[in-house]
C-alpha cells in the first residue's frame, strides 16, 4: 500500500483524491505462490490540471483567451452515490440525464427565481401533518437553463402538500419495536457478565406475576440493561417508580379542598373491605390531621355492616348518618355541610346484576362532585378484576383502592390493570388493622411493594 500511494504522488500529486483501493492475489498455481497486488484508483481534479497546464507555459498570455470556467466541487457523497451506481440500472438512468463524470467542469450555476417560504404547518381534522407552500411566483426576469421554459413565462408549478399517512405512522411504529427488540437483545448479552445468584429486576417482576406485554414496554422505555440490575439496589427501584409514573396515575389519597367539603364514596362489589377501609381513611384524617369528619352508610343490606361502622365512629368520634335512599344521602350532606370530609360506604354490588349497578349510580348522582374510589381486593383473579373495573366503569369511578395485598404473593396485577388507563390508585391496604394499615398510593410505594420479597 505505501508502494502504491507513492506511486499516486508521483503521477498525480498530493492533491490527488483516492477513490477506491483494494487488495487481491494474482500469479502462482492454484493461489500457491501467489502474490498480493494493491490497486488504487485515483483522480485530479480538473482545476489542479489547469494549473498545472498553465504554470508549464512560457509566454504572455493571449487576451482572446477566454479563463477557465469554475469548478463546482463534487462532495464525498455525491462521489459515493456514482461509486454505488456504477454498472447498475440507477447509473445508466444518470448517465442518461448528462450527470458530468467525477473530475470535468460544470456550467455557471442557473439563477432561480426567488420563492416564498412555506407556511406554518396545519393539521387536518384526522390529525394528519399538512404543509403548505403557495405557488412558485413568476420570476421577474428570464429563467434560463430550465427545459420547456420560456423566457419570461411564469412558473406555474402546483402547490406542495406533504401529508403523514398511516403508513408513515405504522412505519414509525415497526422502527420503535425493533428499537426496543435491540434493546432487549443487548440487555440480554450484558446480562452475562452478571452474577447467577443475582435477581434482577425484571425476573423480580415476573415473580410478581407482570404480564410480558408490561415487561417489554418498560425495556423499552428504560435505559439499557436497567431492568437487568439487581432488584435489591435503589437503582432497580428508581428505575421501577419512573417507569410507573410514566404509565399509571397516582392520587396520593384523599386530597382536601382549600374551601368547602370533599365527599368521597367507596364502591366495589361484595367483600373487598370498603367499610374496613372507609373507617381506616377516617381514623387517619380525624386522628391524626384533626379534620372535621362524618360518615354516611347506605349498606343496609347487611346488619353487620351498620354496626361495624358505629363501632368505628364511636371510637373515631365522628358522628354516622343511616341513609335508605338517595334524598336521605342529600339530606345527610347538606346536615353536614359544615365538615371538611364526609365518607360514604355503600353496599356491594355484583358487576352482573343490572338492577343493582343502576340502584347505585342513583346513589352516586346525588352530588357530581363526590368522588368514587372504585375498591378491589388484590386477592381476586386479575380476569375478575378486569370484568369488575369494566362494569363499575358506568359508575365513573376516578380512583381505585387495592385492600388486602398483604393477602397474596404477587401483586403485578395492579400494573397490568391500570397500565396507561385513565384512572389514579389512591390508596392500598395491607392489614385489618384501623388506621396503621393504609398506605396513600405513589410510585415508590408501589415499586417498594411490588420489589418487598426480594429487598
Amino acid at each position: 500500500m505505501k508502494e502504491a500511494m507513492e506511486q499516486v504522488k508521483n503521477e498525480l500529486g498530493r492533491d490527488a483524491v483516492i477513490l477506491h483501493t483494494k487488495k487481491y492475489r494474482e500469479g502462482g498455481f492454484l493461489g500457491y505462490r501467489s502474490k498480493e497486488v494493491v490497486e488504487v484508483t485515483a483522480a485530479l481534479k480538473e482545476e489542479e490540471k489547469v494549473k498545472k497546464k498553465s504554470s508549464g507555459k512560457k509566454g504572455k498570455k493571449k487576451d482572446t483567451e477566454a479563463p477557465p470556467l469554475p469548478v463546482t466541487p463534487v462532495f464525498p457523497s455525491s462521489v459515493l452515490n456514482q461509486y454505488k451506481t456504477s454498472g447498475t440500472e440507477a447509473g445508466v438512468e444518470l448517465a442518461e440525464q448528462g450527470s458530468p463524470p467525477f473530475g470535468q467542469t460544470r456550467q455557471p450555476p442557473v439563477k432561480t427565481p426567488a420563492l416564498k417560504p412555506p407556511a406554518f404547518p396545519d393539521f387536518n381534522s384526522a390529525g394528519s401533518r399538512v404543509i403548505k407552500a403557495e405557488a412558485f411566483q413568476p420570476a421577474a426576469e428570464a429563467v434560463a437553463g430550465i427545459p420547456g421554459t420560456a423566457p419570461g413565462a411564469p412558473n406555474l408549478m402546483p402547490p406542495v402538500t406533504a401529508v403523514s399517512s398511516p403508513e408513515d405512522a405504522a412505519k414509525i411504529q415497526r422502527l420503535e419495536d425493533e428499537l426496543a427488540q435491540m434493546k432487549s437483545v443487548l440487555a440480554q448479552y450484558m446480562r452475562k457478565d452478571q452474577p447467577e445468584n443475582m435477581v434482577s429486576l425484571q425476573e423480580a417482576l415476573l415473580h410478581q406475576e407482570v404480564c410480558d406485554a408490561v415487561l417489554a414496554d418498560m425495556a423499552a422505555k428504560s435505559g439499557v440493561g436497567e431492568t437487568l440490575v439487581d432488584c435489591r439496589t435503589e437503582e432497580a427501584k428508581a428505575t421501577l417508580a419512573t417507569y410507573l409514573n410514566k404509565v399509571m396515575k397516582f392520587s396520593d389519597g384523599i386530597k382536601l379542598n382549600k374551601h368547602g367539603i370533599r365527599i368521597a364514596a367507596l364502591i366495589g362489589a361484595t367483600g373487598v373491605g370498603k367499610t374496613t377501609t372507609l373507617a381506616k381513611i377516617a381514623a387517619r384524617f380525624v386522628l391524626e390531621k384533626g379534620i372535621k369528619a362524618a360518615l354516611v352508610t347506605a349498606d343496609t343490606y347487611r346488619i353487620s355492616a351498620v354496626e361495624q361502622l358505629k363501632t368505628y365512629s364511636d371510637i373515631i368520634g365522628v358522628p354516622l348518618d343511616i341513609v335508605y335512599t338517595p334524598q336521605e344521602l342529600r339530606r345527610a350532606i347538606i346536615k353536614h355541610k359544615d365538615k371538611d370530609l364526609i365518607l360514604v360506604d355503600t353496599a356491594g354490588r355484583s358487576q352482573h346484576n343490572d338492577f343493582q349497578m343502576k340502584e347505585l349510580r342513583e346513589f352516586l348522582e346525588v352530588d357530581n362532585h363526590m368522588e368514587r374510589h372504585l375498591v378491589l381486593s388484590a386477592t381476586t383473579k386479575e380476569r375478575d378484576a378486569a370484568s369488575i373495573i369494566e362494569k363499575f366503569s358506568a359508575c365513573n369511578p376516578n380512583h381505585i383502592i387495592f385492600t388486602k395485598t398483604d393477602e397474596t404473593s404477587s401483586l403485578g396485577m395492579i400494573l397490568n390493570l391500570l397500565r396507561d388507563k385513565n384512572i389514579s390508585l389512591s390508596y392500598l391496604t395491607n392489614g385489618q388493622s384501623v388506621p396503621d394499615d393504609i398506605l396513600p398510593a405513589s410510585s415508590e410505594m408501589l415499586a417498594d411493594i411490588l420489589l418487598r420479597d426480594k429487598l
